[in-house]
């Protein structure tokens, strides 16, 4: 059934677009609620209405209690935290949909996110947390979307292929809006000027239906990326082995002396990491009375006996034994 909308709807929800204040969007999705019409065809539409106006209702009053929204920190869980970053209507929402236990909105509308919303997906054994950020723009960004992307281990560049002609304009725009706050992204993590903040980025373009043939672009893109579409399941292992691959992360196993390996819940640590790391992670403790270990897996032969700075692969099955 069509929305039918009415022209102080449509003013009201493009005031709502650019307000940059939390009163300001109060304002205008009060105004929204009182002119959309009520039918059938707009019950979505009420319904998020509504609890856009409970969400911010509620941050207001903890803004004037002088408490923090919380949005401006999201505890890391898992092998690293990777934020989806993109314009209105780039499938940011679907994608942490499909691949996380989380519930973000997803409408056909823009700016339909107005929180950070994490989830957890699943790369084989381990979990990464997905983080869904609300649009970037210079008319819609809060700084606490701003202060996530810093924190994070790895920005997602979320892109639709039905507006593939828009990405060198929005890459620009992006680019732009980021330096203004010294964040730059890079294929991989480094050392930037004081104040600068260089992160790794990987691109997702989604609705691969959209575009045939769409791989063959990945190789004109400024980062690594994959084709994707959450209709048909396209590429989304490719996508979560490009963030878990993008961590530089690896997978580190435990077994208990004539034991088998507890092969349920690995540690991940750092690419690079060694023995010792590894003790540390399983209990500090161990550390101090460290007599020796044992490596199944990249060791010339199972079981061998290492020195405490070997360094460890992914997929590393250690037995630690202390006195």
């Amino acid at each position: 059934m069509p929305a039918n909308l009415t022209p102080e709807f449509i003013k009201a929800r493009a005031r709502f677009f650019k307000a940059t204040t939390t009163e300001e969007k109060l304002a205008a999705l009060e105004d929204m609620q009182s002119t959309i019409p009520k039918h059938k065809g707009t019950e979505k539409m009420r319904a998020d209405i509504k609890r856009k106006i409970a969400r911010l209702g509620d941050a207001d009053i903890r803004a004037k209690k002088g408490h923090s929204s919380g949005h401006d920190n999201i505890p890391k869980e898992g092998a690293g935290q990777a934020v989806l970053v993109g314009p209105p209507n780039s499938g940011k929402s679907s994608l942490v949909a499909a691949l996380t236990n989380a519930k973000p909105e997803v409408a056909e509308y823009p700016f339909s996110t107005l929180v950070p919303i994490p989830g957890m997906m699943k790369f084989e054994d381990v979990g990464i947390q997905l983080v869904d950020l609300p649009p970037l723009s210079d008319e819609y960004t809060e700084p606490w979307v701003y202060n996530l992307i810093r924190a994070a281990d790895i920005v997602i560049l979320v892109l639709s292929l039905d507006e593939i002609d828009l990405l060198d304009e929005y890459l620009g725009d992006l680019r732009r809006m980021l330096s203004e706050r010294h964040l730059e992204l890079a294929t991989e993590a480094a050392v930037g000027e004081e104040r600068v903040r260089i992160l790794p980025t990987r691109i997702a373009l989604t609705k691969a239906d959209a575009l045939p043939g769409a791989a063959e672009l990945l190789a004109e893109l400024p980062f690594p990326g994959v084709v994707t579409s959450v209709a048909s399941g396209e590429g989304l292992d490719d996508f979560r082995r490009m963030i878990f691959d993008a961590l530089h992360v690896l997978r580190v196993y435990t077994k208990l002396p004539g034991r088998k390996p507890d092969l349920a819940e690995p540690y991940t640590l750092p690419a690079g990491a060694t023995v010792l790391d590894a003790v540390r992670t399983v209990h500090r403790d161990f550390a101090d009375h460290l007599k020796y270990v044992r490596v199944w897996g990249s060791g010339r032969f199972d079981g061998q006996q290492v020195p405490s700075d070997y360094r460890l692969a992914d997929g590393d099955i250690i037995e630690i034994h202390v006195g």
